[in-house]
């Protein structure tokens, strides 16, 4: 009898263990994917970001689907577009404005320069960002990241603020500050979007607004640059 007690007294504390160790395999996971990997890019200097992003997209999604506790419905929902949709537009219609007059006040000569000075990229861009690059980084930075690693942290404020913390910090790969701070401030509604309608669909939308009113007004230049390098080295290859 004694032995039977001291293996049911053991058994909370294997398990207390295999929980500590799946945490610790987590947090370097997160370290690794969304601290070193940018860091690696912004060293290396320029590298082929679109196949990159896709692959990575592709891996998580793989991730995804085999987890029996995630909600596929998560990476869709679009039902969610008539619930809080509303809501994201006055959002995104307020910025707009906002981010309008701010450029007029204080760098006039930037406002409407792509669509102005290459309108045919400028149509590129508007075409191409919301398909290629905008749904693969919600999936990674929305879905995944709040999937994956929610029980890390089990406050919603500082799971919220991670996330847009690393959201910022992956633009690092355009080397310069502006497309960092712009990041971290789109990511901190992509952020409350997806947490509260658990929605893909509805934060890629938000984001693809935003994305474009960048560049439309004349802040695209701060991210298009390697964007449409790549675009190019995709069409070429």
């Amino acid at each position: 009898m004694l032995y039977c007690g001291e293996g049911e007294s053991m058994e909370p504390e294997i398990k207390s263990h295999a929980t500590v160790r799946k945490r610790f395999l987590l947090l370097l996971e997160l370290l690794g994917l969304f601290v070193a990997a940018p860091s690696c890019i912004y060293f290396l200097g320029p590298l082929p970001l679109l196949p990159l992003l896709w692959a990575f997209a592709a891996g998580c999604a793989r991730v995804l689907m085999r987890d029996p506790g995630f909600d596929r419905a998560d990476l869709w929902r679009a039902s969610a577009l008539t619930i809080k949709g509303r809501t994201m537009m006055l959002r995104f219609a307020g910025c707009a404005v906002a981010l309008f007059g701010i450029i007029y006040c204080f760098a006039p000569h930037l406002l409407f320069g792509l669509p102005r000075q290459r309108p045919a990229l400028w149509l590129l861009i508007m075409l191409l960002y919301p398909l290629l690059s905008v749904y693969p980084q919600e999936l990674i930075y929305r879905a995944y990241f709040f999937h994956r690693y929610g029980v890390l942290f089990p406050r919603r404020w500082l799971l919220l603020l991670l996330n847009v913390l690393l959201f910022g910090y992956v633009h690092i790969i355009f080397h310069n500050w502006i497309a960092v701070a712009l990041s971290i401030a789109g990511g901190c509604a992509f952020a409350v979007t997806y947490e509260r309608s658990r929605s893909t669909l509805l934060v890629s939308l938000e984001h693809a607004l935003f994305g474009c009113l960048l560049f439309t007004l004349g802040l695209g230049r701060f991210f298009y640059t390697g964007f449409l390098h790549h675009v190019r080295y995709v069409l070429a290859a």
